[in-house]
């Protein structure tokens, strides 16, 4: 585990896999890039019925209009941060547990639930992530409401699996959502994490554009208002094969990682609120 402060018309289409997965998505449009925010109005994946997005985004909306008007952190991301704390939506939860029963699903809603609870107990959270976002759902999503009305003193950014871009188009994606934040969020601190591990095997298409898009992306982090966090090594064995057991669909963690995801950025959370 390692924490570096760096000092000085097509139709949308994806590949789903598993619960509350994240895309392997085509480029929206060929005048779309990673860096222009595009809303998922059409997405209906067969996990939620139509409409999840909207719902998503109408959800988080009515938390930060009823909230506390001031958060500790704002995790920002896909369904790897929806995660944390899984469906509400009573549709959704019910179409996810029925593709759990039926063995379509290799984990259940929410995995880090359990996790996400405890950590409310001392920190004021929020959690941003939506299941199947590119960096250009993200962006406009931040554009639409999801950034106003509060204030947060920290960020937690982690997003970049589902475009299916060159690297270096992905890493102007990930920046894009950063500048994006600190525009919006001018008094906070984000903290940028690279794209978690996927595929089995290190030499995995998937891992190695991931792995390259992160460190492009990297350069973004100034130590100050944008720090690096790179803990994806404690998610892999000695070798840096990527278990089943960590994540059963190479992709999404279950219990056990969003605890080593705890373990590894509480301290920097502590830091940036000086707690």
């Amino acid at each position: 585990m390692k924490f570096a402060e760096l000092n000085g018309e097509v139709e949308v289409r994806a590949t789903w896999i598993g619960a509350l997965v994240a895309l392997s998505a085509l480029p929206l449009t060929a005048a779309t890039t990673v860096a222009e925010p595009v809303p998922v109005e059409r997405q209906s994946p067969y996990w939620a019925a139509p409409g999840y997005w909207d719902r998503r985004h109408a959800e988080k909306i009515r938390e930060i209009a009823e909230g506390p008007g001031e958060y500790d952190f704002v995790f920002i991301g896909d369904s790897i941060t929806h995660n944390w704390e899984g469906w509400n939506d009573p549709v959704d939860v019910e179409c996810v547990a029925k593709a759990y029963e039926q063995g379509r699903l290799k984990f259940p809603n929410g995995p880090g639930r359990k996790v996400w609870k405890e950590m409310k107990k001392e920190f004021r959270l929020l959690n941003l992530g939506c299941a199947g976002d590119c960096t250009q759902q993200v962006l406009w999503r931040l554009d639409q409401g999801e950034m106003d009305g509060y204030r947060t003193r920290g960020v937690a950014l982690m997003i970049g699996t589902n475009n299916g871009e060159s690297a270096e188009e992905v890493a102007e994606g990930i920046k894009a959502v950063v500048r994006k934040i600190l525009e919006k969020q001018p008094e906070a601190k984000v903290v940028l994490m690279p794209i978690f591990p996927a595929d089995p095997n290190p030499s995995g298409p998937r891992r190695s554009r991931n792995a390259k898009a992160s460190e492009l992306a990297k350069s973004i982090a100034d130590g100050k208002r944008v720090v690096w966090l790179d803990f994806n090594d404690a998610f892999l064995a000695p070798d840096g094969t990527l278990s089943a057991d960590m994540m059963p669909d190479y992709l999404h963690p279950v219990e056990p990682g969003y605890r080593l995801w705890r373990a590894a950025i509480e301290p920097v959370m502590r830091k940036v609120l000086r707690k």
